[in-house]
């Protein structure tokens, strides 16, 4: 439950700071990670009512909820998906190229110091728990860790 707590509140903190260190320094790379840290926030937040409705839960309503945590995982990674799908054909389009930002280069490295020690917590207790909503959100923890490797890789 925690470590549903911390994605959520991580990545709203990180998208918040994005979407500004964005607007300052005029960025859309910075924008589209803020955006794409609040997907993650909402992922997080399926992952706390999930666990949260577990305490009282009989374990037909624990499997019934499993199932729609599985799903709504699945519908934010598919949130994920259609909009990095869509900024990056609006980049190839427009022609796009990103500006560095002191801003975008601290907050990748920071995401990339946190998501993966995030994304293995989650694995490991995804798979103890036998929760395939967490481990799916574990895999969107990743799949973040991969767009925050690619944050300084557009500035290059």
């Amino acid at each position: 439950m925690l470590l549903s707590y911390f994605t959520l509140g991580y990545n709203f903190l990180e998208g918040l700071v994005s979407v500004l260190a964005g607007i300052l320094a005029q960025s859309t790379a910075l924008l589209g990670f803020g955006f794409d840290s609040f997907v993650e926030s909402l992922s997080g937040g399926v992952m706390v009512w999930r666990f949260r409705k577990q305490t009282w839960a009989s374990k037909e309503e624990e499997m019934r909820t499993e199932r729609k945590a599985v799903h709504f995982a699945a519908v934010t990674f598919f949130v994920l998906g259609a909009y990095v799908l869509f900024e990056s054909g609006k980049k190839l389009f427009t022609k796009e190229a990103a500006a560095p930002s002191l801003f975008g280069i601290i907050i990748a490295i920071v995401s990339l110091l946190v998501m993966p020690l995030l994304f293995w917590a989650k694995y490991r207790t995804g798979k103890s728990l036998e929760s395939r909503s967490l481990v799916a959100d574990s895999r969107q923890t990743l799949a973040c860790m991969f767009l925050s490797a690619a944050l300084p890789l557009a500035y290059g």
